[in-house]
C-alpha cells in the first residue's frame, strides 16, 4: 500500500486555470492597498419584462427589456495596521466623519493569470458610501475595518 501523498508531486505540479486569491493585487490611486480580507465588486441591472396582451399567452411576458446599470458598489473588509488605516490605505484622509473625503479615488484590480497574463479593471470614481470598525476583546486583537464604496465604471484595461 502507498504511504499517503506521492513524492512525484514535488516535481510535477497540478496542471489547472483555477485562480485564486493570490492572483489578485489591489491599487488605490497607483498605491498598493495590503491586508484586503475580502474584495466583493457588484452591479445590477434592472430587467422590466414586456407583455403581450394576447389570451394564448396571457400572465407569461413576451420579452424582457433590459434597463440602465445600477448598484455599482464594492464591499471591502480589510485589517488596520499600525501604519496605515483602510482609508488611508485608500489615499483618503481619516473617515471619521465621511464628509473628508473630498474628490473620488481610482481604484485598479490586477488579476495574474495562471499563465503569467495579467488582466487589469478599473474602477472609477470611487467613493466610501460606509465604513465601520470591529473590535473584540476575545478575537486575535486585530482591528478589522469593514466598508461599502461606489463607483461610476468599471472597464477592463488589459
Amino acid at each position: 500500500m502507498a504511504a499517503f501523498g506521492n513524492s512525484n508531486r514535488q516535481n510535477n505540479p497540478p496542471q489547472t486555470a483555477v485562480r485564486t486569491s493570490h492572483a489578485i493585487q489591489l491599487k488605490a490611486n497607483g498605491v498598493v492597498i495590503g491586508l484586503i480580507k475580502t474584495w466583493a465588486p457588484k452591479q445590477s441591472k434592472k430587467v422590466d419584462p414586456v407583455y403581450e396582451l394576447n389570451i394564448d399567452t396571457s400572465g407569461t411576458p413576451y420579452e424582457n427589456l433590459p434597463g440602465n446599470v445600477e448598484g455599482l458598489s464594492i464591499t471591502v473588509d480589510r485589517y488596520d495596521i499600525w501604519t496605515k488605516r483602510m482609508e488611508e490605505a485608500f489615499g483618503t484622509p481619516d473617515l471619521t466623519n465621511l464628509a473628508s473625503q473630498r474628490a473620488p479615488i481610482t481604484v485598479e484590480e490586477y488579476w495574474t493569470k495562471p499563465d503569467g497574463t495579467v488582466e487589469v479593471l478599473l474602477y472609477e470614481g470611487v467613493w466610501f458610501k460606509s465604513i465601520g470598525r470591529s473590535y473584540a476583546s476575545d478575537d486575535a486583537r486585530v482591528v478589522q475595518v469593514n466598508a461599502e464604496l461606489i463607483y461610476v465604471r468599471c472597464t477592463k484595461v488589459q
